[in-house]
């Protein structure tokens, strides 16, 4: 069995995808608790600072997955030497 080929360096960005992820989501139900203690009300705002962390996070997540593919596809096409133009082509009359 042949094992498939992979970049290594490649796989440091995408375990920073989970890692992003977390921080963002830890830090924003952080700062919603510093202020619910600070207004007196009780999980209003950690509540918030979750949804918002974990938002903000998973935004974060898909955008950069997508430039990751993107680049992979562009390197493996230029390895097969398959240049095809990014963007769509112009018709030519």
């Amino acid at each position: 069995m042949q094992q498939p080929e992979y970049d290594r360096s490649r796989v440091g960005a995408y375990l920073g995808l989970g890692l992003t992820f977390a921080v963002s989501a830890f830090f924003f139900t952080w700062l919603g608790s510093l202020l619910d203690g600070r207004i007196g009300t009780s999980p209003a705002f950690t509540l918030l600072g979750a949804f918002i962390g974990a938002g903000a996070g998973f935004y974060n997540l898909v955008r950069s997955a997508m430039d990751l593919q993107k680049g992979e596809k562009s390197k493996k096409n230029e390895k097969d030497g398959n240049r095809e133009p990014s963007g769509k082509a112009r018709d030519i009359q």
